[in-house]
């Protein structure tokens, strides 16, 4: 029988850092996220695409984030999104990007690929985005992780709800989730926290840390919970922002 050890992830997405609305605000909530972290004692942070707002943001900006992983003790996975593609021009590909903190994992293969922390018994697998159009299928492509670790994906795209009638950018549907292998889908696009679960997968975009309305003094993510004898169990932590 593969051992797995029992884990605690913190996962959000859509943080946005460089947007016009209050960016001071984004700073402040990736600062809390990272507290939490280590507060909770997470094993890992996931970041579900759109880190950033756009790829123009200052190099400043670049270096705010990698100082912020730096913090950590603990693997930080990054999933580009489409507003911070995988492409030529990435943000990923520019100079501070090549002094990151050994702990920062990004995913750069456009057909998908595993990252693997042994001393975690986890792999984690995600598929970069270079263009974000209805043919790119978030979740194509990922197969078992072949050595019986916990397997968390990373997608950042539509879930496609039985009313959605119109065509959508990178979508996700029902049978998609269904028939992964993973054992916990981590989404984003969504600002709002949303649980997608399909047969025996769990999958849930965390939403934005500021949320929908764009909170102005508190934080949220979700935190994971991946336990051998339990499976998985998803909640949404709520923090006071830090200045």
């Amino acid at each position: 029988m593969v051992f797995r050890k029992k884990l605690k992830l913190v996962h959000t997405s859509d943080t946005h850092l460089g947007g016009d609305w209050h960016p001071e605000l984004s700073q402040n909530a990736l600062k809390t996220v990272v507290q939490g972290v280590k507060r909770l004692e997470a094993d890992a942070l996931l970041i579900v695409g759109d880190v950033f707002d756009h790829a123009r943001v200052s190099d400043g900006l670049l270096y705010f984030f990698l100082e912020q992983m730096a913090l950590l003790k603990v693997p930080a996975v990054v999933l580009p999104g489409n507003h911070d593609i995988y492409d030529q021009e990435s943000l990923y590909l520019r100079q501070p990007f090549r002094q990151a903190p050994a702990n920062l994992h990004i995913f750069t293969q456009l057909e998908g690929q595993f990252i693997s922390f042994p001393e975690l018994t986890l792999d984690v697998w995600g598929r970069a985005m270079a263009m974000h159009t209805p043919e790119f299928r978030p979740l194509e492509g990922m197969t078992a992780a072949p050595n019986g670790n916990w397997l968390v994906a990373l997608a950042h795209g539509h879930f496609y709800f039985d009313y959605d009638k119109e065509t959508r950018s990178a979508p996700i549907y029902p049978e998609d989730v269904a028939q992964s292998p993973c054992d916990y889908l981590a989404l984003g696009h969504w600002d709002r926290h949303v649980d997608v679960s399909q047969g025996r997968v769990k999958a849930v975009y965390s939403g934005a840390p500021l949320g929908a309305i764009q909170s102005n003094d508190s934080v949220a993510f979700t935190l994971v919970e991946l336990d051998p004898e339990h499976g998985v169990d998803t909640r949404q932590v709520t923090l006071d922002m830090i200045a």
